[in-house]
């Protein structure tokens, strides 16, 4: 992977994923009116930032940005694309 995505990757992945959990967690536990706005936010956005990060995951590894569309699939898509060889493995 091109050393200059992994940075973004690991802040886009982890950060899209952490916020999807609390999102969820916070709409199924706490069920008052802003709570739930601010879950769906944090759901939304950690959707938004695993697609970012995925994007990022994809140029790192060789491929086109648009592979990371696969973050529409979510923790789903993110396996597929870990699947995918490392066209640029020697660049570090």
């Amino acid at each position: 992977m091109i050393g200059e995505y992994r940075l973004r990757t690991n802040i886009g992945v982890g950060f899209g994923i952490l916020a999807q959990i609390v999102g969820f967690l916070a709409s199924y536990y706490v069920q008052i009116g802003i709570v739930l706005w601010f879950a769906a936010i944090f759901i939304y956005g950690g959707f938004l930032m695993l697609i970012w990060g995925l994007w990022n995951y994809a140029k790192g590894k060789g491929y086109k940005g648009a592979w990371g569309l696969l973050g529409l699939l979510s923790i789903f898509g993110f396996v597929v694309l870990v699947l995918f060889p490392d066209k640029k493995k020697s660049e570090k």
